[in-house]
């Protein structure tokens, strides 16, 4: 202890003089906690009572109830000690100049990450939601996926305010739970913590509506006396059906629906209250896996199932772990009922979700549970990696909070759980990385399909790659819906640009080269190394790529290279080759046409090496690039190669007519009958006598848009035609 350096207001706190544990957490501690533990729990309560000593809650309580009654919830969860003790420290970082070196130094790294993993979690804002609040996400995430007792201790802490919250204003009441709603309702049935999820949409859903929850809570109770009947008369049936076919240590029970649930079936399937509230829901409790197959075929031998309505997540589990069969029957020959048939600790694990582990440390099951959820947890490290920014992470992560899934096969017969909507894009990054990274196509059930379709449950998907580099569209963002697949394609069209930056450094370097009768070639081994140490960078590729991107200047580098062979530049006695611009490319690198003057096939022009765009192609009359064309060595003739002229470009061209009723459709005529697109067109009157027309037309060459103006000139209603190339 002498060691720590704590704050005035724990003076007090000292190992030799503990305080008692209240009696309620003492009784629930020693229910399952052996002597060592409740004595660690003791400090920790001790610790937090002097810590928030002499701070309120908004109803005037002392602070400390807080803490103690979060504590209570994760006891009758049966949680591990250093999550209890968390659970009764986790707001003193954030509210009582408590450092986190502090709690690992007394209580253990353990509890000190857990605590501070919750403080960070407290930050979140769902509403509008900032770079500063997604950065908050992305620590949340990180706390997540290393320690899951964080998601516990919060979900636990949010669900006791929300028990308290109307000692909150109004206004914060909405926000919190609406925020309930919208993150930690998903949360806690992404662990499958089924119960806590409930009680929270239902107090958010009584905070956000209370008159709606009062009706709907009043029509449950008037209907429920009949229903009362029904619902033990079908739960003795089933349990004597199952008992006399030798299901000896079988429970049934009623389920009833909560207030949200029911409230949510209204709203999304548009169905009357009374329709929702006659299914009516029984859960069979059993002792083995082989005891819920047997209990499903007695029950569809008495009661007719209904069609369509059965699924198997024992055999196919739910991402968040939970397992059951689920059918629907018709009882008492009239009555639609939903029957749930589990193994008990399965129905331990949809309760408590992965703290179900803690309670039943031998059960394979609860294990499998843990491992799936940890799995997705960690997932989002990766994804937070691959997010260029907190907001970006932030919305992934939020559209990834979804229970609707559909599970999918690979050829070989694997199952994939993957979110509906999904489509093979999805499904290729949810298999593997790689396989994402290299698609191409994809078949359906062995049939080709596009790669926007939405995939549907029980399909069989088979990916088509390509073993050569492929380029990913920006366009597969408007209809993936995995965050795995989101952030797959985003760091590959990152990966594009940095490609083509490191192409466009090369054609900048090489360009200025030249100048001297000197190429990248000329430079090896220790004369490369030599210039690159003095330039300041590692490898040519990130030269290169810093050319490309604008960060360094072509001419400044290229003078070190001159040095790099003692040589001079001498611009003036060597000419400059031409580059060829083929397929729309020079030596590789993507250009892009200036909309300046509207470059087209066969027109003399020049390639601008422009740091922003990439290389830019200009006709070599264009007065935005005439007085730097002998001064500035970015700008290099360019010529043109046959396989170019297949390509479409865009032409200015300005018609001057008579001004009459009827002429601009005369002379639309003309581009129609030769099949050339217009995409433009700009009118204005030049006087009583004339109109004028500037139109953007689509040509494949300079001898293409000669022939349409040669048409349109022919025409008696013309006065002139003329392109526009923004000349001198």
């Amino acid at each position: 202890m002498s060691e720590t350096v704590l704050p005035n207001h724990l003076i007090h706190f000292s190992e030799t003089s503990l305080l008692k544990l209240p009696t309620s957490l003492y009784k629930s501690c020693k229910a399952y906690l052996s002597y060592d533990d409740i004595k660690k729990i003791q400090k920790a309560y001790s610790f937090a009572f002097y810590a928030h000593s002499g701070q309120k809650r908004k109803d005037g309580s002392d602070y400390i109830t807080h803490p103690v009654a979060v504590t209570e919830i994760l006891l009758d969860l049966k949680m591990d000690p250093d999550s209890v003790c968390s659970a009764l420290m986790h707001d003193v970082l954030e509210d009582c100049n408590v450092q986190k070196n502090n709690l690992a130094k007394i209580f253990g790294d353990d509890v000190a990450h857990i605590v501070d993993g919750v403080s960070k979690l407290g930050k979140i804002e769902t509403k509008n939601i900032s770079d500063n609040d997604a950065n908050n996400l992305q620590k949340m995430a990180l706390a997540m996926a290393n320690d899951v007792r964080v998601i516990f201790v919060k979900l636990c802490d949010r669900l006791h305010n929300m028990r308290t919250i109307e000692h909150v204003p109004r206004n914060k009441q909405i926000l919190k739970a609406k925020e309930t709603l919208e993150l930690y309702g998903p949360l806690a049935l992404r662990v499958g913590m089924q119960d806590i999820r409930a009680e929270l949409e239902d107090l958010s859903f009584r905070c956000i509506h209370p008159m709606r929850a009062k009706m709907l809570e009043n029509a449950v109770k008037t209907s429920s006396g009949g229903r009362k009947r029904i619902v033990t008369k079908i739960r003795k049936e089933l349990k004597t059906r199952l008992k006399s076919n030798n299901i000896q240590d079988v429970a049934v029970k009623g389920r009833e629906k909560n207030l949200y649930s029911i409230y949510s079936k209204i709203k999304t399937k548009h169905k009357p209250f009374s329709e929702i509230l006659d299914v009516y829901g029984f859960r069979i409790l059993v002792d083995s896996v082989d005891d819920c197959y047997r209990a499903l075929g007695i029950i569809h031998n008495y009661f007719s199932p209904i069609e369509n309505k059965f699924k198997d997540y024992i055999a196919i589990p739910k991402t968040n772990g939970y397992q059951a069969l689920h059918t629907s029957l018709l009882a008492l020959e009239a009555f639609p009922i939903e029957v749930q048939i589990q193994t008990r600790s399965m129905w331990a694990t949809a309760n408590m979700g992965i703290a179900a582990h803690w309670g039943y440390k031998t059960d394979d099951q609860s294990k499998g549970t843990e491992l799936r959820a940890n799995k997705w947890l960690s997932g989002l490290v990766d994804l937070q990696k691959k997010s260029s920014n907190p907001s970006e992470f932030a919305d992934s992560l939020k559209k990834d909070l979804d229970s609707e899934e559909v599970y999918l096969f690979s050829p070989k017969g694997h199952i994939y759980a993957l979110k509906a909507g999904a489509t093979p894009i999805d499904f290729a990054y949810e298999v593997h990385t790689g396989l994402g990274n290299s698609i191409i196509g994809c078949k359906v059930n062995r049939r080709e399909a596009p790669l926007n379709v939405e995939l549907e449950s029980g399909q069989t998907v088979e990916i088509i790659t390509s073993s050569s580099s492929v380029d990913a569209d920006p366009a597969w963002l408007n209809f993936v819906v995995t965050s795995k697949a989101r952030s797959g394609i985003r760091a590959r069209l990152r990966n594009q640009k940095t490609s083509s930056a490191r192409k466009a450094g090369k054609f900048m370097l090489e360009s200025e080269l030249q100048r001297s009768g000197k190429s990248l070639e000329d430079y090896r081994g220790s004369t490369l190394k030599r210039v690159l140490d003095s330039i300041g960078v590692t490898s040519l590729n990130k030269l290169l790529i810093e050319l490309g991107s604008g960060k360094r200047t072509g001419n400044i580098v290229a003078e070190r290279f001159y040095s790099g062979l003692k040589i001079r530049k001498d611009s003036d006695n060597k000419k400059i080759k031409p580059v060829f611009i083929s397929d729309n490319h020079i030596e590789g690198v993507s250009v892009v046409f200036a909309k300046c003057c509207h470059p087209i096939y066969q027109d003399p022009a020049i390639a601008h090496s422009d740091t922003e765009r990439g290389i830019v192609i200009h006709h070599n009359k264009c007065k935005q690039v005439a007085p730097f064309i002998s001064k500035d060595p970015r700008y290099i003739p360019a010529k043109w190669t046959t396989n170019t002229k297949n390509h479409v470009y865009t032409a200015k061209i300005n018609i001057v007519t008579v001004d009459e009723i009827g002429v601009l459709a005369e002379i639309v005529s003309v581009f129609t009958k030769a099949a050339i697109n217009i995409e433009q067109v700009h009118t204005k009157n030049i006087d009583s006598t004339f109109s004028a027309f500037e139109m953007e037309v689509d040509v494949e060459s300079r001898e293409e848009l000669q022939y349409i103006m040669q048409k349109i000139r022919s025409k008696k209603i013309t006065s002139s035609c003329t392109r526009l190339i923004n000349e001198k």
